[in-house]
C-alpha cells in the first residue's frame, strides 16, 4: 500500500509516479482508491471523488464485495485527512491552485465526507 493511486500521478492516458517505499504499508486496494477519492473531491470538488472508485471498477479494478465496505475505507480516508488539511493544500497552492486555500479544502473535506456518509444511508 503506496498510496500512489493518486490524481497528481496521470501523464496523459498513463499512470506515471515514483514508489516511495519508505511510505509503503499493507492495506486494501480499496484503501488506496479511496485516499485517490478523498483527493479529487479536495482538487475538484466532493462529485470527483464520489465518482472515482466507480470508474476505478468500470476500467477492471476490483474493490470490496459489499458498498458498506467501500464506503466505510471512503469515510476512513476523509477523516483521516481532515488532520492533514493544511499539509495537503500546501503543495498545491505552490503549483497554482491558489482557490484551494486551508478553508476552501477544509469546506470540500467536509462535503465529501457528508456526501459519503448520506450514501451509507
Amino acid at each position: 500500500m503506496l498510496f500512489d493511486v493518486e490524481p497528481s500521478r496521470p501523464a496523459g492516458a498513463r499512470i506515471t509516479g515514483v514508489v516511495d517505499w519508505a511510505g509503503a504499508s499493507w492495506g486494501p486496494t480499496d484503501l488506496d482508491v479511496a485516499h485517490c477519492s478523498t483527493h479529487l473531491a479536495l482538487l475538484h470538488g466532493p462529485a470527483w471523488g464520489l465518482r472515482f472508485a466507480e470508474a476505478y471498477e468500470e476500467a477492471g479494478g476490483v474493490l470490496a464485495a459489499t458498498a458498506s465496505e467501500r464506503l466505510y475505507w471512503q469515510v476512513r480516508d476523509g477523516l483521516a485527512c481532515s488532520e492533514e488539511v493544511r499539509l495537503v493544500s500546501r503543495p498545491w497552492r505552490e503549483a497554482g491552485r491558489t482557490e484551494l486555500t486551508t478553508r476552501a479544502v477544509e469546506e470540500r473535506l467536509d462535503a465529501y465526507v457528508t456526501a459519503v456518509m448520506d450514501a451509507l444511508g
